[in-house]
């Protein structure tokens, strides 16, 4: 099964040579056990705040290079925050509405022997006017399960930080 994977980068590699080619960041599919249960009150919503539509360069190996857009790229950690909102509110009380500003400032892969290793930033503001800024990692055999992994990781790391914990439940 590994040797399917190093053939398959073997020939995406091969096949692109030299340039650069789209990355549309995906949701990557999270096990329910990752984020623990969520007490919620009031409604809360997500917000892409990236403005930015720059191509920027989130993989370059050996000539071969993947762009897409922070833009984008918030996007599906907006839209995957929501989901996962969904799925793990476990107690849902009536209050005031809430907001969380959201912007993916920095995603990139590396390449290492044998596995791709990725870092993502990005900066949540909620609603109440805290800022949180996260860097978080994640790591691959597969380029864009790494990729699109990071993008997925980042969403869980903002539902374990505490204070977003806290101002989602109200407290």
């Amino acid at each position: 099964m590994k040797y399917k994977y190093l053939l398959g980068v073997f020939f995406f590699v091969i096949v692109t040579g030299c340039g650069t080619m789209a990355y549309q960041p995906q949701e990557y599919p999270l096990r329910d056990d990752l984020i623990a249960p969520l007490a919620v009150t009031g409604d809360v919503q997500f917000n892409n705040v990236q403005a930015s539509k720059e191509q920027a360069i989130v993989y370059s190996y050996a000539g071969s290079k993947l762009a897409s857009n922070y833009h984008d790229i918030t996007q599906v950690m907006v839209e995957q925050a929501r989901k996962e909102l969904g799925k793990h509110t476990k107690t849902k009380t009536p209050g005031a509405a809430k907001k969380i500003d959201i912007s993916v400032n920095y995603l990139l892969s590396i390449y290492k022997i044998m596995h791709w290793n990725s870092e993502i930033r990005f900066t949540a503001k909620l609603g109440n006017g805290e800022v949180i800024d996260k860097r978080v990692t994640h790591g691959s055999g597969v380029l864009l399960q790494d990729l699109n992994g990071c993008i997925a990781e980042a969403v869980i790391e903002l539902f374990k930080d505490e204070k977003v914990r806290a101002y989602i439940s109200g407290k």
